[in-house]
Parts: structure tokens; C-alpha cells; sequence
């Protein structure tokens, strides 16, 4: 079986360098566009898209490429890099810390329908100093030490994250996750990348998001299984391709699928 560990390594000093793209612009005095869904988007996402993307394809001519900022290309390649420049471009413009740059490896099993097994992650959160990687088979880490998802069993010992209250209101969630909050230890609205980071250190024991798209959590999903944890959308299937997403220790995770059932 293909460990990854070459990708996972190159892609990894490519990500670390791409740190000086974004923290130049972080805290400091930059234009902020509006994409069509109202979302923001800045010189710094588009630049360390491009970084990314170049560096990559030096490295791997072959691979294709998924990213928000400029789309996919390569769409015929058996593996792809799965790209978020900025998760949490919100915060990024406020000056807040909690955001990150996120790169998934897919491996594409059917070029025609674009879609396959995630096989690596990284999640890099600059402002914070801290880095989570993972590839198939061969554990999670952050900052080079091991990572691993809480064993908490019981939901009302548990610490639930989600990705914003307003996501949910009026929803056919809106029921299951209010309980859901209510019947846990704890919950706060983190969000973005920077919430499933507690899941997969264990500091927390889900996360739930109801808007994603694939660069969203393309990277997440293999930090959070090698971690010892289980990552599918609200229905129980394993992918990063339907808007929704929940992450947990594998204690609670058909918990969370029942209780979000019951819209």
C-alpha cells in the first residue's frame, strides 16, 4: 500500500513557505473583495493560492489541482491537490489569529467523476504557530508530535464545536443540534478549520458544520481519521463533497448522526 509520505513531505515545505505569503498581509492594512456568495476574498488567498499551486506542480507536473480561489485544472489526473489558501477569511481580515491554509491530496479513482479517497492533510494555522498533517496509514501530528481524539464517551461530558448558530436556524437541523448543544458538557462556535484542530487533538469531541465545500475540509478529513477519529456528512457518508460535516471521536459520532436525523 502507497504511504504518501513523499507527498506529504514536499507539500509540507511548500505549505510552511507559503506562511511568509500570508502573514505579510495578516494584521496589516489590504483591499477586501466580495465574491458572488458574499464571501470575502483578498490579495493574500489568491497569492498563496498561486504559490501553492506553482510549487506544487513543479514538483508533481502530472497532478491536478482544486482550489477556491481559481477553480480546477487537470481534471483527468488520478491525484489532485485539494486547496484553501485561507480557511476563515472572515477572521483573517479582522486581525483574528484563527484561520489557516489547508491542502488536501486526493487520489481520484474515477477521473470522469472527479471524486476519490483523500489519502493526505495539512492544516496550517500560521498566526498560531501550529501545523496538523496526516496520510493515510501513518498517524496524525502537530508540530511533529502525535495527535490523538478524546475518549469521552458520554455527550453530556463532551465538548461540541460548531461552525456558526446562524447556519443552523431554520434548518432541518436546526432541531438535532439544538439538542445536541443543550445535552452536551459544553459547546462553542469556533468554526472554520480551527475548530476541528480541537477535535483531533482531543481537546474537544465534535464538530459540526453545516455549510462546507470540498477545500473546506478536503485536508481535515484524513487529520481527524488518523487521529483515531471519524469524519462523514450529516447522513453517515464518508466524503468531503456534501456541505455538510461532522467530525468526533468515534464514541459519539452515530450519536450526533441520530440526533441530527431528527429535523
Amino acid at each position: 500500500m502507497k504511504s504518501y509520505e513523499k507527498e506529504l513531505e514536499y507539500a509540507l515545505k511548500i505549505v510552511r513557505a507559503s506562511e511568509r505569503i500570508t502573514l505579510k498581509y495578516f494584521q496589516s492594512k489590504f483591499r477586501v473583495d466580495y465574491k458572488s456568495d458574499k464571501s470575502p476574498v483578498t490579495i493574500a488567498d489568491k497569492s498563496c493560492e498561486k504559490f501553492l499551486v506553482g510549487e506544487l506542480s513543479r514538483k508533481f507536473p502530472h497532478h491536478g489541482f482544486y482550489g477556491e480561489e481559481f477553480g480546477e485544472s487537470s481534471a483527468d489526473s488520478e491525484f489532485r491537490w485539494i486547496i484553501d489558501p485561507i480557511d476563515g477569511t472572515r477572521n483573517f481580515t479582522r486581525g483574528i489569529p484563527y484561520w489557516g491554509t489547508l491542502v488536501g491530496l486526493e487520489r481520484v479513482e474515477d477521473p470522469a467523476l472527479g471524486k476519490g479517497e483523500i489519502v493526505a492533510g495539512i492544516m496550517a494555522l500560521p498566526a498560531l504557530k501550529k501545523i496538523y498533517y496526516a496520510s493515510k496509514k501513518n498517524g496524525a501530528f502537530c508540530n511533529g508530535r502525535r495527535i490523538k481524539v478524546s475518549r469521552v464517551k458520554e455527550l453530556g461530558k463532551s465538548a461540541v464545536i460548531f461552525g456558526g448558530l446562524s447556519y443552523f436556524i431554520g434548518t432541518k437541523y436546526e432541531k438535532g443540534f439544538l439538542d445536541i448543544a443543550k445535552s452536551s458538557y459544553h459547546d462553542r462556535g469556533f468554526g472554520d478549520c480551527f475548530g476541528y484542530s480541537f477535535v483531533a487533538e482531543g481537546a474537544a469531541e465534535v464538530m459540526l458544520d453545516p455549510i462546507v465545500s470540498p477545500w473546506d475540509v478536503a485536508a481535515i478529513k484524513p487529520i481527524i481519521e488518523e487521529a483515531g477519529g471519524v469524519f462523514t456528512d450529516f447522513e453517515g457518508n464518508s466524503t468531503i463533497y456534501s456541505k455538510t460535516a461532522v467530525a468526533s471521536n468515534p464514541y459519539l459520532h452515530e450519536t450526533m448522526l441520530r440526533k441530527l436525523a431528527c429535523g
